[in-house]
């Protein structure tokens, strides 16, 4: 059994990278990638933010920053402007294409995160703890990114334990 917890533990965070790699379709049947739709967010957050701060604020280098601004102007997504007093400078901003996009993400959000608040609250106080200790606990081990069942090569199973004179081995003794 407890592999088969560390199993779907790095089940669940390789579909989560899977996730965060892999482009989405928005309205209009446009698609954007996860780093496109923050670095969206943190232009309409940042509305007066130029390259360098939307690339500190997003966590990419200025570079990516303008690669991927160029292709959310070719996508109509946004804007860019230059401030009277600071010509050597780029801005952008939201189209109304962008804002419909930002709302659409958010709006999905809301609804998944609902969906979980709802799932959790429905669990026990003891099984929420289990859960925060078992995630603190794998959060340790994350230099590992996969989980090998070492019960086989013990004469174990994930779903039984052996005798050994008098006490019990599993595949994590």
């Amino acid at each position: 059994m407890q592999c088969e917890f560390a199993r779907q533990f790095f089940e669940m965070l390789a579909a989560v990278t899977a996730v965060q790699k892999a482009p989405r379709t928005y309205c209009g049947g446009q698609t954007l990638y996860h780093a496109e739709i923050d670095l969206l967010k943190k232009i309409d957050e940042n509305p007066t933010a130029n390259v360098s701060m939307l690339s500190e604020k997003s966590g990419v280098t200025k570079s990516a920053v303008t690669q991927m601004s160029g292709k959310l102007l070719n996508k109509g997504f946004i804007e860019q402007y230059q401030d009277p007093k600071n010509k050597k400078e780029k801005y952008f901003r939201l189209t109304q294409e962008g804002q419909r996009v930002c709302r659409e993400h958010a709006e999905c959000n809301k609804n998944a995160a609902g969906e979980m608040c709802s799932y959790l609250s429905s669990l026990s106080e003891r099984d929420k703890n289990t859960i925060l200790e078992f995630m603190k606990r794998m959060t340790q081990y994350m230099p590992i990114c996969s989980f090998l069942c070492e019960c086989d090569q013990k004469g174990n199973t994930c779903f039984q334990t052996t005798e050994k004179e008098g006490t019990e081995e599993s595949c994590w003794n």
